[in-house]
Formats: structure tokens, C-alpha cells, sequence
């Protein structure tokens, strides 16, 4: 490690404080429509992260063997969640990289011109922090990926709970009208949606029809399984109807006992028993 390492890696961490309010001046230069970034609260929030990120930046240039790298990059992903909690995109936090290597080039070139190094003894600790801004930026990039997947699924999740209608009949009776193909996240939330919608209308007959299903695979037949199962558990007596034929034997085929379980060919039918 170089003299100028030393000097500029202890400056960066005894003043951190220093850039950190420069880098928050920066922010507020370059947005000035965001009123968040004035808020007394949310900037000493601000200035404790980018704090810590020169921290991380001193340490580095001080740590020859960069065993400070994995925490960068940890920190990086905490601080991506937290943006995208806000609302933040991944887009701009890029782009704020910039305006931070820019706030720090001005700092570590006034401390070592100061201190009389050369331009290349300098430039080569910028080079030393630029590969720790990398590694951050990977944490940044993996929480927004992961996030955007959660989103995803989230979204699906919803638009599949909206694809679960428990219809009421009359006298505690509704139906359950089964559509589509079925996964194993599909069948999750089925279950759980069945059951507490049932519960919340307080229906004691629940129609389970198979009019809109042409195929009976092995997630279906085990979800079949456990929703017969659990509504029995909570006094609700199941009632299947839809059944092709070819869908029958291949319940049959497949061991799911049906022996107490109420079977008609069609909706209307279990009404006019009633």
C-alpha cells in the first residue's frame, strides 16, 4: 500500500461526515423538484448511508486484501430494497453513481494535490474506488432484480385471487367455479382463498364445479385432495359437479376417495335437490 493510499483512505474516513453533506448538496442541486431531500429528517437519513458508504470506500482503499468487499455488497443490496421501497428505479440510482464519483473525485483530488502526490498516484486510488463502487452496484442491481420478481409474483398473486370467485346461492350454498390449468402457486392460493372466503360468508355447501377444467394433472388431483379435506374440517360440506367423463376415471386412477362426497352432473341439478 502506498503512502498516498494511506493518507487518502484515513481522510476519507475521518471525514466522512464532510463529503457525505457535499454529497447530499450535490442531490439537492440536481433535484431540486424533490422536496424529500430538504425534509430535516430524511437528510441526516441520507448522510448516515452515504456515511457508511465512505466508510466503505476508506476501508477499501486502506484493506490490500479487500475483505471488505462482501459487506459493500451486502450494504449495496440493503440500500437497493430500501430505494426500491420508496418507489426509487434502478435507472436512477444508477445514474446517481455519477453525480457520487463526482462529489468524491473532487474531494480526493483536493486532498492529494494538497498533500503534493501526482495526478497518477491519485487517479489510481479513484480506479481502487471505482472497483468497490462496482461491487455495490451488483447489491443494488440484485435487490431491484429480486424485488421486481417479487412484484411479479405479487401481481399474480392478485390477478389469480381475483380469478377465485365464491359465488352465494341461497341458504348458506355457493358455488366455486373452477377455470384453467392449475400450478402449484395457483393451487396455493386457491386454498387459502376458498377457505376464508367460505368462512367470511358463512356458507355451509360449497359447489365445486369442473365445467372449465378439461384436465386433471397431479397438482390438481392433490389440491382437490386438500380442499375437500379442509372444508370437511371447517363444516362445509363439498359438492362436486362438472365432471366430464374422461375426468371421473381419472379421478378414480388416481386413489382420491370421493365416497362421501355429494356428486351431480350439473349446477342446476344440485339446486332443484334443494
Amino acid at each position: 500500500m502506498t503512502s498516498a493510499q494511506t493518507l487518502i483512505g484515513n481522510r476519507l474516513i475521518d471525514s466522512q461526515y464532510e463529503v457525505a453533506e457535499n454529497i447530499l448538496r450535490e442531490i439537492q442541486k440536481t433535484y431540486p423538484e424533490v422536496p424529500q431531500y430538504r425534509m430535516e429528517e430524511t437528510e441526516e437519513k441520507i448522510k448516515e448511508i452515504f456515511q457508511t458508504l465512505i466508510q466503505f470506500l476508506g476501508e477499501y482503499v486502506l484493506d490490500s486484501e479487500k475483505s471488505i468487499l462482501e459487506h459493500a455488497k451486502n450494504w449495496g443490496g440493503s440500500i437497493g430494497f430500501l430505494s426500491v421501497k420508496a418507489g426509487g428505479s434502478l435507472e436512477e440510482t444508477l445514474s446517481n453513481m455519477t453525480l457520487y464519483k463526482r462529489c468524491l473525485w473532487a474531494f480526493i483530488q483536493k486532498e492529494g494535490t494538497n498533500e503534493g502526490y501526482q495526478m497518477k498516484q491519485i487517479t489510481e486510488i479513484f480506479i481502487l474506488i471505482d472497483e468497490l463502487f462496482n461491487i455495490i452496484v451488483y447489491g443494488f442491481s440484485q435487490a431491484f432484480s429480486i424485488a421486481t420478481e417479487q412484484k411479479m409474483l405479487d401481481t399474480r398473486a392478485s390477478l389469480i385471487r381475483l380469478s377465485i370467485p365464491i359465488v352465494p346461492l341461497h341458504q348458506g350454498m355457493a358455488v366455486l367455479p373452477l377455470v384453467g390449468e392449475m400450478d402449484d402457486v395457483r393451487a396455493s392460493i386457491l386454498i387459502e382463498e376458498t377457505l376464508e372466503k367460505s368462512k367470511n360468508l358463512s356458507i355451509s355447501k360449497l359447489i365445486i364445479d369442473f365445467s372449465g377444467i378439461y384436465k386433471l394433472d397431479r397438482t390438481v388431483l392433490h389440491t382437490m385432495d386438500l380442499l375437500l379435506r379442509s372444508l370437511k374440517l371447517i363444516g362445509i360440506t363439498p359438492i362436486i359437479t362438472g365432471l366430464r367423463p374422461e375426468l371421473s376415471l381419472q379421478f378414480i386412477n388416481s386413489g382420491l376417495i370421493l365416497r362421501d362426497i355429494p356428486i351431480s352432473g350439473s349446477i342446476e341439478q344440485v339446486l332443484q335437490q334443494q
